[in-house]
């Protein structure tokens, strides 16, 4: 029997590898009859970076950056041919920050600009980057800046690019790269820019914004918009996923010509995903937290649409299930054993996926022996 396995990562738990890697062992230890194939997913959130890494033979570039607040970090990113592949949150990303230090006026994306301008300096000419997991709400001018960009207030006085300072900001002079620059921003989510599902009244909370903070990012933001939107004559503020990574994208749209794109189809079109579902008998995928949001082209439903469409049977397997997400599967399953809190599912969540795993495979296993499992 030919069981694909293809999850998402758990975001704080396990990456999307350490999701298939349990899975497949728990196959294995139960019978010899199972041939197991591994393909993690990403859909432009947790490990996208990595997955494209592993799945276009790139070879990891280290740097040191600023992080969000400013201290310097080791970083990377990868490159395969003239393709550079970073991940937003391994220079600007929540996971550098303690808890007690998030905070989206103070916090800039220029770590990943520093990222962006090593790869253009050493030549890439094309630039995939994964914005999931950032702690930003700058509107992409941390970034801009370390890209070259130089911001005034109304006095000509030099001003620095984080989300305090968006509405200090008059003047941009920009920055300037030789030759054309290919940019690809792979996202997660479809939000816009502003109002109620924006950047700032979505996002923000979550990476430690209180309600006043809320406010000022949302002027911050209608304010940068507008800005760049005159000085590259392009129309930005209603763009789709302009929102994700606090509009991380606008300054890339607006000076490099970048598209924004589906995390998650994108991501499985560079894996060849197709081809591995043609030799699967079952499909399996999942992540943390199977709800609503699942159906938004996140990686699972994805994988699903894929196996659907080859007429392949696919479960989903999470720590967290909501009905909602139950369309897009034929069975979703929680691999939780009980009731258990949310450290102790975080910090056990190889071992309860383990026996989950197993026990799925064995009725997998009796579904064959009964011919109610699909053959080739």
């Amino acid at each position: 029997m030919n069981i694909l396995i293809a999850p998402n990562s758990m975001k704080g738990s396990l990456s999307a590898f350490d999701f298939a890697g349990t899975m497949e062992k728990a196959f294995r230890d139960c019978s010899p009859e199972f041939s197991i194939r591994k393909v993690a997913v990403a859909d432009g959130g947790d490990f996208t970076g990595e997955v494209l890494c592993r799945a276009l033979g790139a070879a990891e570039v280290r740097l040191k950056v600023r992080d969000p607040l400013g201290w310097e970090v080791p970083s990377k990113y990868a490159v395969t041919g003239k393709t550079a592949i970073i991940e937003m949150a391994d220079a600007s990303g929540m996971k550098l920050l303690a808890p007690a230090d998030l905070d989206p006026l103070k916090s800039s994306s220029y770590g990943t600009g520093q990222l962006l301008k090593h790869a253009i300096n050493n030549g890439c000419s094309e630039i995939l980057l994964g914005v999931g997991g950032s702690a930003t709400v700058d509107g992409g001018s941390g970034m801009l800046e370390a890209l070259g960009a130089q911001f005034f207030d109304k006095n000509n006085h030099p001003v620095a690019g984080n989300g305090r300072n968006l509405l200090r900001i008059r003047r941009i002079q920009r920055p300037r790269f030789p030759g054309k620059i290919s940019v690809k921003v792979i996202s997660d989510v479809k939000n816009p820019l502003l109002g109620e599902n924006g950047a700032a009244k979505v996002f923000a909370p979550q990476k430690g914004a209180s309600p006043g903070m809320v406010e000022r990012l949302e002027k911050g933001l209608a304010h940068w918009g507008k800005l760049l939107e005159r000085e590259s004559q392009k129309e930005l503020a209603t763009l789709q996923g302009a929102g994700a990574a606090g509009g991380v994208a606008l300054p890339l749209v607006a000076f490099f010509d970048a598209e924004l794109v589906a995390g998650g189809p994108f991501i499985l079109s560079q894996l060849h995903f197709g081809e591995h579902v043609k030799w699967a008998d079952w499909v399996i995928t999942g992540e943390g937290k199977l709800d609503a949001q699942t159906l938004n082209d996140k990686a699972p439903a994805v994988v699903a649409r894929a196996a659907r469409e080859a007429g392949k049977p696919v479960l989903a397997v999470g720590g967290i299930l909501e009905q909602e997400a139950s369309p897009a599967f034929d069975g979703m399953f929680c691999f939780l054993n009980g009731p258990v809190s949310p450290g102790k599912s975080i910090k056990e969540a190889q071992a309860y996926l383990y026996r989950f795993s197993f026990e799925l495979a064995r009725l997998l296993k009796a579904s064959r022996k009964t011919g109610n499992a699909p053959r080739k």
